[in-house]
């Protein structure tokens, strides 16, 4: 066990949300064996002419399979009265913070002039914050997920003026652009002139990974609040826990995995019709849980390419036993 000195001035955390990965079954699972994160936050919500969410949209922020005190749906989108009509059936759910998605890298999201597509546009995005803002009412905080801007970091001194227009309850910002996706490394000198420039409070995401990652972090930035993580809390589901409960362990709790990897299996047997989307799902799990597993290598490619139900199961016990 590793012994550390905590700052008394934690963090808190929050889950990113990751298409594919972070359902509401993937997050309330996460936080009945886990938990440690402050906020949870739904896969992107994209509304559209229609004026409908689809029927996982609805799953994502269903206030019955959700807990709106800590779930923040959100929403990615170019059109103000698309956004407003989001925000307006969302908040009636009980939803108390939506999050507008700026930081989306997909070729096929930015090509639709949406995600960190629209941080290319300075003109649309001021236009589409403002008549937002100015029809928000109150209904519910919004907060922003961006990127430094698409194809040049030094976009987001003009994006970051915009913010700056407007109450945004939170700034998370992903210190690449678009197209670094999610190669290149960190641009920290952007997140250092947000602290010094942004109105809204800031909240860092990129690259964390261990506790160290973010007791490092907390000691340089002791006025960020908050810190999102994504790949880095899917991988090793346990590293809010550790950090909250000032407890990073020396190896997995492998006990613990199971019985969650297998509550997740069920439920996902129970709402995917078949064996294929449910290894497809469970295998997305895998690509980030297998770094806790560095001496089942072979294992894990048996299970990345297994085709039957019978045969996952039946590998995953045998490693997990």
């Amino acid at each position: 066990m590793i012994s550390t000195c905590y700052n008394t001035l934690m963090k808190k955390i929050y889950l990113a949300p990751l298409e594919g990965v972070t359902d509401s079954i993937y997050r309330n699972t996460f936080m009945k064996y886990y938990g440690g994160v402050d906020k949870v936050y739904t896969p992107f919500i994209s509304p559209n002419s229609t004026y409908k969410f689809t029927t996982r949209e609805f799953k994502d922020i269903d206030p019955d399979k959700n807990d709106p005190y800590i779930t923040v749906p959100q929403i990615i989108t170019n059109n103000s009265e698309h956004f407003l009509w989001a925000v307006n059936e969302i908040s009636k759910l009980g939803f108390k913070e939506i999050n507008f998605n700026l930081g989306c890298p997909s070729g096929t999201v930015v090509a639709k002039k949406k995600g960190s597509g629209l941080l290319f546009y300075p003109e649309e995005l001021d236009k589409l914050l403002y008549e937002v803002f100015q029809h928000i009412d109150g209904k519910c905080n919004i907060s922003i997920k961006t990127r430094l801007g698409k194809h040049e970091p030094d976009e987001f001194y003009e994006i970051l003026d915009i913010y700056n227009k407007y109450p945004i309850s939170e700034l998370t910002i992903h210190p690449r652009i678009q197209s670094d996706f999610y190669r290149e490394p960190i641009r920290n000198e952007f997140f250092e002139y947000a602290i010094e420039h942004s109105k809204a409070p800031v909240v860092f995401n990129g690259e964390i990974k261990t506790v160290s990652d973010i007791l490092e972090f907390e000691d340089s930035h002791d006025t960020v609040n908050a810190i999102m993580i994504g790949r880095g809390l899917i991988a090793n589901p346990e590293l809010a826990l550790w950090y909250k409960t000032n407890d990073e362990k020396d190896s997995y709790d492998t006990s613990k995995f199971k019985d969650f990897h297998n509550s997740l299996l069920e439920q996902y047997i129970n709402v995917l019709s078949g064996d294929k989307p449910v290894l497809h799902r469970m295998k997305e799990f895998w690509a980030y849980w297998q770094v806790n597993f560095p001496d089942q290598e072979k294992t894990i490619k048996k299970i990345r390419k297994s085709n039957k139900l019978i045969e996952y199961k039946d590998l995953v016990t045998a490693m997990l036993k």
